[in-house]
């Protein structure tokens, strides 16, 4: 585990409310390869701010990364709905890559 995931979980045991800390920590997880852990953060965060679109995109990158296609592609045409909504041409571009890789067999 690295100090700054450490240091994240820390903040986030004081607060546990604050999202933002959880958000930082589910993108150390993703940082640091530990993908699975990512996951479970990621969705946490967007338990709690549904219209959370980066949340959402990188929870679909993570899905893909380890495999899990469908869950992948709900959560990038989530992401990909909200960049639109949002007006993020970037993360909607990004999506829309992402959900082509869904569409590859393998």
């Amino acid at each position: 585990m690295t100090d700054k995931i450490s240091a994240l979980q820390e903040k986030l045991a004081s607060k546990p409310d604050q999202v933002f800390h959880r958000y930082s920590l589910a993108q150390a997880y993703y940082e640091s390869q530990q993908v699975d852990q990512a996951c479970i953060e990621f969705k946490k965060c967007l338990e709690v701010k549904p219209d959370w679109m980066m949340a959402a995109l990188f929870l679909g990158k993570a899905c893909l990364e380890v495999g899990n296609k469908d869950q992948a592609k709900f959560y990038l045409e989530r992401a990909l709905a909200l960049a639109q909504d949002q007006n993020h041409d970037d993360p909607g571009e990004e999506a829309k890559k992402l959900l082509k890789e869904c569409s590859l067999s393998g």
